[in-house]
């Protein structure tokens, strides 16, 4: 029995230098976002869209929480708003097309941190996943035959049978925390990351618009900056100050 209760006190105070060296944050960010589709072929070689892939400028807003389990390494997740999509250019014969996709996502990532802090700034890189839902979205096409233009004006884009409502892959990126407070718990963030998405966004091929559609695969991707604020609690940054020599008084 004495044994049992010295296990349990010296696990009980592993556990609470452990949780001491943790420090853990809440908060929010907003900022731009640009999405664009990615083109991926199925054969080597080929390289020709018929048009170019152009930047769909929207907005990123979310909440993250975020752990630094020592002074190198963390994980980062968060619950995100995106507003992406694509804009497509492109000629067939006579016929030039523009199609401008629109679309609201709901992002949740799940990034690994490596860094470096000191008392008031922490800088890293990050590496992970995302799982994406787009639960609305909308799309404009245009086309310019002989100079005679027919457009059909911002629609509601079709998820049930053209589009995939479900959006995953790859994000990367990086950012820095700055201690603003006196009590080094509040801290301004910048965080750029981007995703790199692995599920086609066509549901049955891609469309006829574009050039040998049969040999493509269109995916997501999106660039985010985030600018916002975090609420740090546990470890506090400043242990992380620099040890300074305490001054020996000289002996009479």
């Amino acid at each position: 029995m004495k044994k049992l209760l010295l296990i349990v006190l010296v696990m009980a105070a592993m556990l609470q230098e452990s949780q001491a060296k943790i420090q853990a944050g809440v908060g929010i960010k907003v900022g731009p976002t640009f999405g664009r589709y990615n083109n991926k072929f199925t054969k080597p070689g080929q390289s020709n869209i018929g048009g170019t892939l152009g930047h769909q400028v929207g907005l990123h807003a979310g909440i993250q929480g975020r752990i630094w389990f020592n002074k190198f390494v963390g994980i980062n997740l968060a619950a995100e708003f995106n507003m992406s999509g694509n804009k497509y250019k492109g000629t067939k014969g006579t016929v030039i097309t523009t199609v401008t996709n629109k679309e609201n996502q709901l992002t949740i990532p799940l990034t690994a941190m490596v860094g470096w802090g000191n008392e008031r700034l922490r800088i890293f890189g990050n590496f992970g996943g995302y799982f994406g839902y787009i639960f609305n979205g909308k799309n404009n096409v245009s086309k310019e035959t002989n100079g005679s233009v027919a457009e059909t004006g911002y629609t509601k884009s079709d998820y049930d049978n053209v589009l995939q409502k479900i959006d995953a892959g790859i994000r990367l990126g990086g950012g820095i925390q700055v201690y603003v407070d006196k009590k080094l718990k509040s801290c301004f963030t910048f965080d750029l990351n981007y995703d790199y998405g692995l599920v086609d966004v066509f549901r049955e091929g891609t469309p006829a618009y574009y050039n040998n559609p049969q040999k493509l695969k269109i995916t997501n991707s999106k660039i985010m900056i985030g600018v916002g604020f975090l609420y740090t609690f546990g470890k506090s940054q400043a242990e992380e100050a620099p040890k300074r020599p305490v001054p020996v008084a000289d002996e009479e």
